[in-house]
């Protein structure tokens, strides 16, 4: 059991103290953890929703459905459950609550479902795709709808489905609604087949429903299709080699709103089990830096020099990227020692 687990038991915690701790056990803790951590969830949910996180991922099926049995009722959560139970049913593979997900991840609801379809996304969709299909059919076109719900187009591998919230104007490709985050999460769950329609989703226009409406949703997509910030930059350098005299900014935005987004996530725990790595700090490194780390291969200083007016704002918004990107290196390889030291990362070094 790690020490940060006895804290959780035995002491109260300033609030950032305690998110640590639960970041630390989500990522470096054991089945001995969620063990200790479940009764303390079940006896007081209520001031211990954040359990959930680390007792799903560190425990197994038997006690996720410990928590089903004590949450829900009548294939409802019962009334102040969180609602990352149900994202915690699906990565668990409770195969027998597929309907009640589906369920809730067609309601519009900003809350359950997110959940509902993150957890979905775990199970077979196996005798479901007539129901996922129709349901999604009736998102098309409008301006509202359960947003997270095309998500699953994606999870059943329509593409066809998901093209359509996609107009082709001739020009551009632009989004056909405002609820753009399903769709986006719905092309990264078609994997690799999904990544060319997230690059044009990129590079459409400087409508920003990427890298400003729905960065996460982009973030988990760019991982699922193989399209990272290393391919955004090299496309950005591309257009800036083949084009003369002033450049869009926006063309700059999308790489630096990007890789801030994928730097501010880079250490959390992904939703989906079976997300790929994500880029390592040095990769983003070296993305906006130049693999030599020299100015002329630096985005910002191509940023200050053939961005117009916007180039020193530009060029300074990249540099301050450095400092995240170096913090990242640092904890990467401080973690990697400490997990050299007899599986321990919370005692002192012998």
């Amino acid at each position: 059991m790690l020490h940060a687990t006895r804290r959780l038991l035995s002491e109260p915690l300033h609030p950032l103290e305690r998110r640590a701790a639960l970041e630390l056990l989500s990522l470096r803790g054991s089945a001995a953890d969620a063990e200790a951590l479940l009764p303390v969830l079940l006896a007081e949910p209520a001031a211990n929703a954040d359990l959930i996180d680390p007792v799903v991922r560190l425990g197994d099926a038997a006690m996720v459905r410990l928590l089903h049995d004590r949450f829900v009722d009548g294939e409802r959560l019962v009334e102040g459950a969180d609602p990352a139970l149900l994202w915690a049913f699906g990565w668990a593979g409770l195969e027998d609550v597929r309907p009640m997900l589906f369920r809730y991840a067609c309601e519009q609801n900003w809350d359950t479902a997110p959940a509902a379809v993150d957890g979905l996304v775990h199970l077979t969709p196996d005798g479901m795709e007539s129901q996922v299909r129709a349901a999604v059919e009736a998102c098309v076109g409008r301006n509202l709808f359960p947003e997270y719900l095309p998500a699953l187009a994606g999870w059943i591998g329509d593409t066809e489905l998901l093209d359509r919230f996609l107009v082709e104007d001739g020009r551009t490709m632009t989004p056909s609604t405002d609820c753009m985050a399903g769709v986006i999460l719905g092309v990264g769950l078609l994997g690799p087949v999904g990544r060319s329609r997230l690059h044009d989703l990129f590079w459409a226009s400087e409508y920003p429903v990427i890298w400003l409406d729905q960065p996460d949703a982009a973030v988990a997509a760019m991982r699922m299709t193989g399209l990272g910030i290393g391919a955004l930059a090299g496309e950005l350098r591309a257009r800036a080699a083949s084009t003369e005299g002033e450049l869009p900014h926006w063309w700059f935005v999308i790489v630096e709103a990007m890789a801030r987004r994928v730097i501010a996530t880079r250490s959390l725990a992904p939703a989906w089990r079976f997300l790929p790595d994500a880029e390592s700090p040095l990769q983003l490194h070296a993305a906006l830096f130049g693999p030599n780390d020299l100015i002329a291969e630096d985005l910002g200083h191509l940023a200050f020099h053939r961005g117009g007016r916007n180039g020193e704002w530009l060029a300074s918004q990249i540099h301050d990227l450095r400092a995240p990107i170096e913090d990242l290196i640092r904890r990467d390889a401080l973690v990697a020692e400490l997990d050299g030291y007899s599986g321990s990362t919370t005692t002192a070094v012998p």
